[in-house]
């Protein structure tokens, strides 16, 4: 008797990463540039997709949080092909109104918008103030959470009135 051999192909599983996005704050300017991340597929390092929005920092909540969520879902695994090391390649500048990465850190404020873990349900968005210090705010809001309180929770952060003091 012949058995016949079953042809048994096991599934590739899905891909699970945490997302992340770059949220960059100007009082000075009065806009957001929102950077989504990129994932380098064969390094494994992230860095800033090509293409920043940009939003006016007086948009209504709802629009701000709006953008947030489609830029935290551009997020895509791709390779780098733009790794010049040259600060005029950084997407987040060139779409700012500085010519300098000086200037750019001195008058932009910067979030980190991540996903808590591979699923994405919560994100945490945290500053970047980089005190000596080392005190930096972090909070968590659900991935699915109504615009207007994501946009909210980005401005009561970024408003937050953790300074720097020295004696």
């Amino acid at each position: 008797m012949k058995i016949r051999s079953l042809i048994f192909k096991v599934p590739e599983p899905e891909l699970k990463v945490v997302k992340s996005l770059s949220v960059y704050i100007s009082e000075k300017y009065s806009e957001i540039i929102l950077a989504p991340q990129s994932k380098d597929s064969k390094a494994g390092y992230s860095f800033e997709q090509e293409e920043c929005e940009v939003i006016d920092l007086k948009s209504s909540a709802e629009i701000i949080g709006e953008a947030v969520k489609r830029n935290f879902n551009k997020f895509n695994i791709a390779e780098n092909k733009s790794v010049s090391g040259k600060m005029a390649d950084w997407p987040a500048l060139k779409a700012s109104k500085e010519k300098t990465k000086i200037g750019f850190k001195k008058n932009y404020v910067r979030l980190y918008i991540s996903g808590v873990n591979e699923y994405n349900y919560s994100l945490n968005i945290e500053t970047v103030f980089n005190y000596p210090a080392g005190i930096e705010l972090t909070t968590t809001i659900a991935a699915k959470s109504e615009n207007v309180n994501m946009g909210n929770r980005i401005l009561k952060i970024f408003y937050s009135d953790i300074c720097e003091r020295r004696k």
